[in-house]
């Protein structure tokens, strides 16, 4: 069975985000995959290790900050995570909660950014499109996955995002997933392989 989890829903709770996590579970049930979801809090320990699919959503600036001091402490368990080649979506403003995790570095800008975007990813043939309301980018790094055509990449450029293995990070709304069906559909194929594999482990 995928196990999915949702992380701190209570709060972080901006936008819309949650059809990201009714957009994915649609298509796996689509597919006649068996899941199951498991909403994440602060008062929840949390056990990375049981997830094939992890996601994070935008929130308020103190939720984030609430968010990040919980996470802090699973460092090392996120890194495992991330290096096992597990799926990690973070969207929107939770680009900000793990820049401890030292893989990108992030900017605060002192205005919020706001954009309809238009773009293009190796993920997908098709053109991505969503929103950004953000006061956080991420700097320029090595690994972006997002061609930006309208809106703002990394420190305002048009490379957008950030990933290392299944990690993928975007500034991008929407919800991402649920306004780009094709792009859903690669998160969900990209699952059901991440599973297989581990049931072959």
């Amino acid at each position: 069975m995928i196990k999915i989890a949702h992380l701190y829903p209570e709060l972080l709770t901006l936008y819309g985000e949650n059809g990201n996590i009714k957009a994915l579970t649609k298509e796996l049930t689509k597919n006649k995959q068996k899941y199951s979801l498991t909403n994440i809090n602060l008062e929840d320990e949390i056990n990375f290790s049981e997830y094939d699919f992890i996601y994070i959503g935008s929130g308020r600036p103190k939720n984030l900050e609430l968010v990040k001091n919980h996470l802090m402490k699973y460092e090392k368990d996120i890194l495992t995570y991330i290096n096992s080649h597990k799926i990690l979506l973070a969207t929107g403003n939770a680009l900000s909660i793990f820049d401890f995790l030292n893989l990108y570095e992030i900017e605060k800008y002192p205005e919020f950014i706001t954009a309809d975007i238009k773009a293009t990813t190796p993920l997908v043939k098709e053109e991505i499109k969503g929103f950004q309301n953000t006061e956080w980018l991420i700097k320029n790094c090595d690994n972006p996955f997002i061609d930006i055509i309208e809106g703002y990449g990394n420190s305002k450029t048009t490379k957008e995002g950030y990933y290392k293995n299944n990690f993928y990070v975007t500034s991008i709304i929407g919800p991402i997933l649920a306004r780009n069906p094709k792009l859903n559909n690669y998160f969900v194929k990209l699952l059901i392989s991440v599973n297989k594999d581990k049931n072959i482990i």
